[in-house]
């Protein structure tokens, strides 16, 4: 009887445990706290998500090898020997002619990575893994091997496009995401050929957005980054970064190499922008507004009738006979919209306008007066404004890019200032920037060149002879110089240390 009665307590004991655990959910789940959709565990053999996702986008990143021939000046050793020796200076009665200097011809080899972003074999990849190539070959996962001809590169945003001629199955290229929907914290792969290891992935978060004015030597100048701590060395650069849907949200292109963990990659929003642009017509064509904005304080928001969380940029000047004036924009106007997006900062306002094509339309909400206007704006064209695409006969100077700092310069005169509205008393126009120059990645297409100080002393830049000069007295005495131009209608200077 006692028996019974202890079997039935257990029972009861037992059949409570039961009750309890269903009522309070006290079961040890592996997966608790995690939705299906976000296991990173996918597939019924342990494998995760970013295993499956690189499995399935492989076939469509490759690694890039290019070929740069360039040409260098040398003197022999035995030359330099014979005409140093002051005994056989003695010997041959004096000093003997200086010996000439020699040309010879060098194969760069590099590598960079990539990837396939459409059926007909075009190729995303960054600016300074195949600018000036004499040769690409493109390597696939299987290992195959194909040429790859240049369609277009942009070094101001470090974009290009290639492409090799080999048709491809939408399975074998790579989706484009949307880099806008990132939140910091989310996961992230890189994949790319570092230091020649290729088909290498790493896996990571986002660590940050919008980063910008990074000091990256001969980097772009439009920076819009987005920060990650996925492994990216060198060799990384034009890989693709994926969502953890397996989508391009940015190609992998630079990394702080004093620090650990700190990657950088350009957002697939602008990209897609920018090699439409190279695709349709091999280079990029930048937009121009015609204003000059001032970014707003929080201190100064109150005042002009901003919100505390609503930013803008204020119009500060607006330019005669241009699209912002056309369109009724006006002086001490507030732009708190583009396309329907808010203004976040100057710097931003500044890297997407630059995005859009010349004569597409936008739309601007601004605050006038306390109240909103909107106002549609048809862009106008940077270069033409800058007369860069133009040929203007004697205007236009062929020099030795080396006799000018690397620059390739381009005159102006009234007929040119007239005809392409530059609101400049002085003055000549960059037109290109060789890659091995101290000013690459300082100056770019566009600025303005309109003084030049050494030891204190200004220099007026009236013309390309002007600049020749003075580029002549920092060679010979090689010397700190400052370079005072102007971008986009501000003034700016860069200091150059030899």
């Amino acid at each position: 009887m006692k028996i019974l009665k202890n079997l039935t307590m257990v029972i009861i004991f037992i059949m409570l445990g039961v009750l309890l655990t269903a009522k309070f959910d006290l079961t040890d789940d592996v997966s608790a706290g995690i939705s299906t959709n976000d296991n990173v565990y996918s597939d019924e053999n342990g494998h995760s998500k970013f295993a499956v996702i690189a499995k399935s986008v492989m076939p469509a990143v490759v690694n890039i090898k290019v070929e740069r021939s360039f040409e260098y000046n040398y003197t022999s050793p035995f030359d330099r020997f014979f005409n140093s020796d002051p005994f056989l200076d003695d010997f041959f009665g004096g000093r003997r002619a200086q010996p000439r200097q020699k040309t010879k011809k060098q194969i760069q080899k590099a590598e960079g990575s990539g990837f396939v972003y459409s059926t007909d074999g075009y190729i995303m990849t960054n600016n300074h893994v195949v600018e000036k190539a004499d040769k690409i070959v493109v390597r696939f996962s299987n290992g195959d091997e194909v040429e790859a001809k240049i369609i277009g590169t942009d070094p101001e945003t470090d974009l290009a496009v290639i492409k090799v001629d080999k048709e491809f199955n939408k399975e074998n290229i790579l989706e484009l995401g949307d880099s806008d929907e990132l939140w910091v914290g989310d996961w992230v792969i890189a994949i790319g050929s570092p230091y020649s290891l290729e088909k290498t992935v790493t896996v990571g978060v986002v660590s940050a957005k919008d980063r910008s004015g990074l000091g990256i030597m001969g980097g772009p100048v439009f920076q819009d980054f987005i920060q990650t701590d996925a492994a990216i060395n060198p060799g990384n650069s034009g890989g693709p970064l994926l969502n953890i849907s397996g989508k391009v949200i940015g190609i992998n292109a630079a990394v702080n190499s004093q620090a650990q963990g700190i990657g950088f990659a350009i957002p697939i929003n602008l990209a897609r922008k920018i090699t439409t642009n190279l695709k349709d017509d091999g280079i990029v064509k930048r937009a121009y507004l015609g204003i000059l904005p001032k970014d707003i304080s929080n201190g100064e928001k109150e005042i002009l009738g901003l919100n505390e969380d609503q930013n803008g940029i204020l119009v500060a000047t607006v330019e005669k006979d241009t699209p912002a004036e056309e369109s009724g924009l006006q002086a001490d106007d507030i732009i708190i919209e583009m396309n329907g997006k808010p203004i976040e900062t100057l710097d931003k306002f500044r890297f997407e306008l630059a995005a859009f094509k010349p004569g597409e339309k936008i739309k601007f909400l601004v605050l006038r007066d306390g109240k909103e206007k909107s106002f549609s704006v048809k862009l106008g064209d940077r270069s033409e404004l800058l007369g860069l695409n133009k040929d203007d006969g004697d205007n236009s100077e062929k020099n030795e890019s080396e006799d000018l700092l690397g620059l390739s310069l381009q005159n102006v005169d009234d007929q040119i200032k007239d005809k392409y509205k530059l609101r400049i008393d002085n003055g000549v126009i960059v037109t290109n920037v060789d890659d091995n120059s101290q000013l690459y990645g300082k100056l770019t297409a566009g600025d303005v060149v309109t003084k030049v100080i050494i030891a204190g002393i200004q220099y007026k830049i009236d013309s390309i002879k002007d600049f020749k000069k003075v580029a002549k007295i920092i060679k010979d005495k090689n010397v700190n110089y400052i370079i005072k131009y102007l971008r986009n209608g501000r003034k700016e200077y860069i200091l150059i240390k030899q």
